[in-house]
């Protein structure tokens, strides 16, 4: 679950933590007794975190990418001309076979 806070009703601490995130990236780790509780990072860096776990959760989306890095370690590549084998200048299939 997901809670919201209106960043002006914040500490000007907090709001200077929050604007050093948003504008440098720079993360900040909130700790109890010397071990790590939390860390405050930009909400580019959330969003592309959470894509990276979506990522990695989609079965389907893993095969591909583990298919993919198996073309690549056995040099297995498409040349950017093979993509468009036996397409028309217009976009459609050529009639060729």
């Amino acid at each position: 679950m997901e809670k919201r806070l209106e960043l002006l009703e914040l500490s000007p601490d907090v709001r200077q933590l929050v604007a050093e995130c948003e504008v440098s990236g720079k993360r900040t780790r909130f700790e109890r007794d010397g071990r790590p509780v939390a860390i405050l990072v930009s909400y580019d860096e959330y969003l592309a975190l959470r894509e990276t776990i979506d990522i990695s959760n989609n079965a389907d989306l893993r095969r591909q990418i583990d298919a993919a890095e198996e073309d690549l370690r056995r040099n297995a590549l498409l040349l950017p001309e093979d993509l468009f084998e036996g397409r028309t200048q217009d976009g459609g299939q050529s009639n060729e076979d």
